[in-house]
């Protein structure tokens, strides 16, 4: 699929440093609820981070923008972002891709999010509430950052065990509330080194474990 624009419409605050961009493609755009996109806003005088991102879309299908949602930094990408005008064009650079998706299994889904890590579980929730399918899933989510992001939200699904985190989650952390974690699939969304859970002592299968990582953050941006 060629690039187009993504008009943008409006911002909201979710919570401390974290903002949603809500976009109208010039087009009609298919995607899985937790698959991401790459977009690029040009402006003057970018820093070595360029002018280029890969986000999660953070809106579900049927929800009338396509949405993300990031922390707000002094990177000129960022400021670029925060400072656009309803109306302004951006470029949506491929079609949404990632297999970072609600995946039907027989085993009970856990899902570990940090910060803003939290936009593919919001979107896959929010997808699955509106088709009216079950949401039975454990969601661990920390948040270093004041704020949580989606909370609210979040705490209103029925089905959905929430445990809220104001310290990093770790493998040790999950372990001490599930005590069959090596029986789960679980859904990781953060820094690479977030959850150790392969070997000793957790010994989570490798394909017991899907993960998402948000490039262009480090671990305490999250």
């Amino acid at each position: 699929m060629l690039a187009m624009d993504l008009v943008f419409h409006h911002k909201h605050h979710l919570a401390g440093t974290a903002w949603m961009f809500h976009f109208q493609p010039e087009r009609p755009l298919i995607w899985t609820a937790g698959q991401f996109i790459r977009i690029e806003i040009p402006h003057a005088n970018p820093d070595a981070e360029g002018t280029k991102r890969q986000f999660t879309i953070a809106s579900a299908p049927h929800e009338a923008f396509v949405a993300i949602a990031t922390r707000v930094t002094g990177s000129t990408f960022k400021q670029a972002l925060s400072a656009l005008e309803p109306g302004a064009q951006i470029r949506l650079l491929d079609m949404p891709a990632g297999d970072f998706v609600w995946h039907d299994s027989p085993r009970p889904l856990v899902f570990a999010a940090q910060g803003i890590g939290i936009t593919p579980f919001r979107s896959m929730l929010a997808d699955r509430a509106h088709h009216g399918l079950p949401l039975s899933a454990e969601l661990h989510y920390a948040n270093i950052a004041p704020g949580v992001p989606f909370a609210d939200e979040l705490q209103a699904y029925p089905g959905l065990k929430l445990e809220l985190h104001d310290v990093p989650i770790t493998a040790t952390l999950l372990a001490q509330h599930i005590a069959d974690l090596a029986a789960r699939l679980i859904y990781i969304a953060g820094p690479k080194a977030l959850i150790p859970l392969l070997g000793p002592p957790h010994n989570v299968p490798a394909n017991h474990i899907w993960h998402d990582q948000f490039p262009n953050y480090a671990r305490a941006q999250y």
